[in-house]
């Protein structure tokens, strides 16, 4: 394996780690709360905290200048945090609930998805869950890329996290509440 591509591994796997340990703090699940409430559409609060976070003044708390590559990529795993949190919820709702308790039945699945007998419906969320957690490592890892070499790669990966962390938080709670 090439150095870079081992780099670039190590660099997505750091960030994805980072993502999945932080705890989201109360005042960033406030943010996202609120303009979750007074936003029509819910897309539009995805960055909502990144960018606040970003744009602020450093200050004697920070552990790196909000606008730096590693300040970026805490705010960037914070939002992500967030949305972690809210997949979570609505997952652990979704294998409680009635699509979780149904019984799949294999005349009913896609050629794609074959069982071979009645499937759990809880265990088909959480087929779902895994084949995205792969799909989102690798889309983002795609699209950090075009900057490969350069630090920014770091922060695409980072952002793509929570990105695609809030798409799937706000698809989850649809099918949830649907």
């Amino acid at each position: 394996m090439k150095l870079a591509t081992m780099a670039a591994a190590a660099c997505a796997l750091a960030a994805l780690s980072a993502a999945a340990q932080a705890q989201p703090r109360p005042v960033d699940r406030a943010m996202i709360d609120v303009c979750l409430q007074k936003q029509d559409e819910a897309e539009e609060c995805i960055g909502t905290l990144y960018k606040a976070c970003t744009e602020r003044p450093p200050s004697a708390a920070d552990k790196a200048s909000p606008g730096s590559t590693p300040g970026q990529e805490d705010c960037a795993a914070r939002e992500a945090a967030v949305w972690q949190e809210k997949i979570d919820m609505s997952l652990k709702a979704l294998r409680a609930g009635p699509i979780g308790t149904a019984t799949a039945q294999p005349s009913n699945r896609p050629a794609a998805n074959k069982r071979a007998g009645p499937v759990p419906g809880a265990d088909i969320i959480d087929d779902m869950q895994r084949t995205w957690e792969i799909w989102r490592a690798k889309m983002c890892d795609t699209r950090a890329l075009r900057y490969e070499g350069g630090t920014f790669a770091r922060t695409t990966y980072a952002i793509c996290l929570y990105e695609e962390a809030a798409r799937h938080a706000l698809w989850l709670q649809e099918v949830e509440n649907d």
